[in-house]
Protein backbone atom coordinates (compact mmCIF):
# COMPACT_ATOMS: atom_id res chain seq x y z
CA UNK A 1 0.00 0.00 0.00
CA UNK A 2 1.30 3.48 -1.45
CA UNK A 3 1.38 6.24 1.35
CA UNK A 4 -0.11 9.48 1.44
CA UNK A 5 2.44 12.45 0.33
CA UNK A 6 3.18 12.95 3.65
CA UNK A 7 4.12 9.41 4.74
CA UNK A 8 1.47 9.67 7.89
CA UNK A 9 -1.69 7.34 6.38
CA UNK A 10 -2.52 5.21 3.85
CA UNK A 11 -4.43 6.14 1.12
CA UNK A 12 -7.10 3.82 2.37
CA UNK A 13 -6.72 4.59 5.85
CA UNK A 14 -7.63 7.89 4.68
CA UNK A 15 -10.65 6.92 2.69
CA UNK A 16 -11.91 5.05 5.70
CA UNK A 17 -11.68 7.68 8.15
CA UNK A 18 -13.77 10.44 6.23
CA UNK A 19 -11.07 11.67 4.93
CA UNK A 20 -12.13 12.41 1.26
CA UNK A 21 -16.36 11.85 0.82
CA UNK A 22 -17.83 10.83 -2.63
CA UNK A 23 -19.06 14.36 -2.45
CA UNK A 24 -15.85 16.27 -2.64
CA UNK A 25 -13.97 13.20 -5.19
CA UNK A 26 -17.08 11.20 -6.89
CA UNK A 27 -14.31 9.27 -8.47
CA UNK A 28 -12.24 7.62 -5.56
CA UNK A 29 -14.26 4.94 -4.75
CA UNK A 30 -15.14 3.97 -8.38
CA UNK A 31 -14.97 5.04 -12.29
CA UNK A 32 -15.81 8.19 -13.84
CA UNK A 33 -18.38 8.01 -17.17
CA UNK A 34 -16.49 8.15 -20.16
CA UNK A 35 -17.66 11.60 -20.90
CA UNK A 36 -16.26 13.26 -17.60
CA UNK A 37 -14.07 15.71 -18.49
CA UNK A 38 -11.70 14.73 -15.34
CA UNK A 39 -10.14 12.14 -17.17
CA UNK A 40 -8.36 14.41 -19.93
CA UNK A 41 -7.06 16.69 -17.16
CA UNK A 42 -5.56 13.85 -15.77
CA UNK A 43 -4.05 12.44 -19.00
CA UNK A 44 -3.31 15.56 -21.24
CA UNK A 45 -2.71 18.45 -18.17
CA UNK A 46 -0.84 17.05 -15.76
CA UNK A 47 2.25 15.87 -17.85
CA UNK A 48 1.96 19.35 -19.53
CA UNK A 49 2.38 21.01 -16.01
CA UNK A 50 5.16 18.69 -14.42
CA UNK A 51 7.89 18.91 -17.74
CA UNK A 52 6.15 15.48 -19.34
CA UNK A 53 6.27 13.19 -16.43
CA UNK A 54 3.87 10.55 -16.80
CA UNK A 55 0.85 10.49 -13.88
CA UNK A 56 2.46 6.87 -13.18
CA UNK A 57 5.73 8.18 -13.12
CA UNK A 58 4.88 11.21 -10.67
CA UNK A 59 3.24 8.57 -8.71
CA UNK A 60 6.04 7.00 -8.39
CA UNK A 61 7.71 10.20 -7.09
CA UNK A 62 5.16 11.84 -4.74
CA UNK A 63 3.05 9.56 -3.89
CA UNK A 64 -0.24 7.60 -4.93
CA UNK A 65 -3.03 10.15 -5.26
CA UNK A 66 -0.59 12.97 -6.34
CA UNK A 67 -1.61 13.75 -9.97
CA UNK A 68 -5.24 13.02 -9.30
CA UNK A 69 -5.32 15.56 -6.65
CA UNK A 70 -3.37 18.09 -9.21
CA UNK A 71 -5.85 17.56 -11.93
CA UNK A 72 -8.91 17.89 -9.75
CA UNK A 73 -7.31 21.10 -8.20
CA UNK A 74 -6.24 22.25 -11.85
CA UNK A 75 -10.16 21.87 -12.33
CA UNK A 76 -11.44 23.67 -9.69
CA UNK A 77 -8.69 25.67 -10.53
CA UNK A 78 -10.89 26.57 -13.58
CA UNK A 79 -14.11 26.99 -12.13
CA UNK A 80 -12.98 29.28 -9.51
CA UNK A 81 -11.24 31.53 -12.68
CA UNK A 82 -14.10 31.49 -14.62
CA UNK A 83 -16.85 32.14 -11.63
CA UNK A 84 -14.68 34.60 -9.96
CA UNK A 85 -11.90 36.17 -12.73
CA UNK A 86 -10.90 39.08 -10.66
CA UNK A 87 -9.80 37.18 -7.64
CA UNK A 88 -7.95 34.38 -9.93
CA UNK A 89 -6.09 37.63 -11.61
CA UNK A 90 -5.35 39.17 -8.15
CA UNK A 91 -3.82 35.56 -7.17
CA UNK A 92 -2.24 35.35 -10.21
CA UNK A 93 -0.36 38.94 -9.94
CA UNK A 94 0.36 37.80 -6.47
CA UNK A 95 1.89 34.67 -7.24
CA UNK A 96 4.15 36.51 -9.69
CA UNK A 97 5.15 39.64 -7.81
CA UNK A 98 6.38 36.61 -5.00
CA UNK A 99 8.07 34.53 -7.46
CA UNK A 100 10.24 37.58 -9.28
CA UNK A 101 10.35 38.90 -5.67
CA UNK A 102 12.07 35.15 -4.83
CA UNK A 103 14.94 35.42 -7.12
CA UNK A 104 12.86 34.29 -9.94
CA UNK A 105 14.43 35.11 -13.53
CA UNK A 106 11.29 36.73 -15.46
CA UNK A 107 12.46 34.44 -18.43
CA UNK A 108 11.44 31.44 -15.67
CA UNK A 109 7.97 32.67 -15.66
CA UNK A 110 7.44 32.62 -19.15
CA UNK A 111 7.13 28.76 -18.87
CA UNK A 112 3.34 29.41 -16.95
CA UNK A 113 2.77 30.98 -20.43
CA UNK A 114 4.10 28.01 -22.71
CA UNK A 115 2.15 25.38 -20.72
CA UNK A 116 -0.87 27.42 -20.43
CA UNK A 117 -0.70 27.40 -24.57
CA UNK A 118 0.55 23.69 -24.71
CA UNK A 119 -3.15 23.16 -22.50
CA UNK A 120 -5.12 25.21 -24.54
CA UNK A 121 -3.53 23.14 -27.36
CA UNK A 122 -4.24 19.83 -26.20
CA UNK A 123 -7.76 19.69 -24.87
CA UNK A 124 -9.01 22.58 -27.65
CA UNK A 125 -12.59 23.70 -26.56
CA UNK A 126 -15.22 24.82 -28.99
CA UNK A 127 -17.35 26.99 -26.35
CA UNK A 128 -16.42 30.40 -25.58
CA UNK A 129 -19.64 32.02 -24.21
CA UNK A 130 -19.02 32.98 -20.71
CA UNK A 131 -21.29 31.24 -18.99
CA UNK A 132 -21.13 30.70 -14.65
CA UNK A 133 -21.83 27.93 -12.26
CA UNK A 134 -25.04 30.73 -11.58
CA UNK A 135 -26.07 30.52 -15.24
CA UNK A 136 -26.30 27.23 -15.86
CA UNK A 137 -27.55 25.59 -13.15
CA UNK A 138 -30.93 28.72 -13.93
CA UNK A 139 -30.49 27.38 -17.34
CA UNK A 140 -31.05 23.72 -16.36
CA UNK A 141 -33.74 24.42 -13.48
CA UNK A 142 -36.09 26.16 -16.49
CA UNK A 143 -34.94 23.28 -18.73
CA UNK A 144 -38.26 20.27 -19.00
CA UNK A 145 -34.93 18.25 -18.60
CA UNK A 146 -33.04 18.79 -15.78
CA UNK A 147 -30.09 16.74 -14.99
CA UNK A 148 -26.10 16.79 -15.85
CA UNK A 149 -27.04 16.35 -19.39
CA UNK A 150 -29.59 19.08 -19.86
CA UNK A 151 -28.60 21.92 -21.95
Amino acid sequence: MKRLGNESQGIEEFLDDGGATSHDHPHVRGFLPDDHPHPQLYHNVTPLWHDGDSPEDLEDHFGEAYTCGFSTGFERGIVMAVNRPEWAVGWYQRLLEYYLASNHAPDDLLDWERRAEETTRSIPVQRTSMETTSDKIGDARESPQSGPRAR
